[in-house]
């Protein structure tokens, strides 16, 4: 019986070299030839999965944490943040002099001022937070991003929102009005003088995505195995039957998985796929 494999992509399928090894991909395309089926798990905007990716060959690809399913190329589920809710944190974010991105499946919208952040602080605090260094990655893409300027909230819709607060205390002060809509992720340490992270819509997270995929395919959650990193992993490593996580994973995620896998650029999925006998 195969089985439906779910890989998120920064500290997973990646690490600090930013590339696929040559092994994990050819493990990949062979774990697909046993027949087990492969899908992308990203917080990632569709429009932000690199083409290298794409071409190792998914059979779906859960993007925005959740807020898109699309299998063999055809979107099976969108979903959008109310347009009221989301004026409502623009504006709570911008009256916190919080940075933040808008995600939408063609485009992601950007504040001012993220590059300044970036400028004030040392290369270091880029150590060890991959998804901070995806955000920062995001905002340098030409093809992707646009000034918040150009964002029309009647136009285009949204399914996450990514953020930057240097001031903590200001983003505490914006979490009770936020926890009723959302489920909200932080990437940053404790130790960190900022907080970076996401909100992601209750009831859309990676977790509810893999299993609209796996139901979508007629299969079953008990033949699911689920790789991940960080914390807008964890209700995908919950629902999966078997979920793997980074030796580098927060406590939190590593209490409720199975197993670890080694350094991306190590080879540490391919050993893992190996290790589990999937290939």
């Amino acid at each position: 019986m195969g089985k439906y494999l779910f890989f998120d992509i920064d500290g997973t399928l990646i690490g600090p070299s930013k590339r696929v090894t040559k092994n994990t991909e050819e493990g990949i395309k062979k774990a697909r030839a046993n027949g087990h089926k492969t899908f992308l798990c990203t917080g990632r905007a569709p429009v932000s999965i690199m083409k290298s990716i794409r071409d190792i060959g998914f059979d779906g690809i859960i993007s925005s944490a959740g807020g898109f399913v699309s299998i063999d190329g055809k979107y099976i589920f969108e979903n959008f943040i109310n347009q009221y809710v989301l004026s409502e944190v623009m504006l709570l974010f911008t009256n916190a002099k919080i940075l933040f991105s808008l995600e939408t499946k063609d485009a992601l919208y950007q504040t001012p001022g993220v590059q300044d952040f970036f400028e004030k602080k040392q290369a270091n605090i880029l150590e060890g937070n991959l998804e901070l260094a995806r955000f920062l990655e995001e905002r340098r893409n030409e093809e992707v991003r646009l000034p918040i300027s150009e964002f029309n909230i009647l136009q285009t819709k949204v399914t996450k929102v990514c953020f930057i607060a240097e001031d903590k205390l200001a983003f505490y002060d914006c979490v009770k009005y936020l926890s009723e809509f959302f489920n909200i992720v932080i990437f940053s340490k404790e130790t960190d003088d900022f907080i970076n992270g996401e909100i992601i819509l209750k009831n859309c997270t990676k977790g509810d995505a893999m299993k609209r995929a796996v139901a979508y395919l007629g299969g079953d959650m008990k033949d699911t195995i689920a790789f991940g990193d960080s914390m807008n992993d964890f209700q995908m490593i919950s629902e999966a039957a078997y979920g793997v996580v980074s030796y580098l994973a927060p406590d939190k995620l590593k209490a409720i998985a199975d197993d670890t896998f080694e350094e991306p650029d190590d080879d540490g999925i391919f050993k893992c796929l190996q290790r589990l006998g999937l290939i």
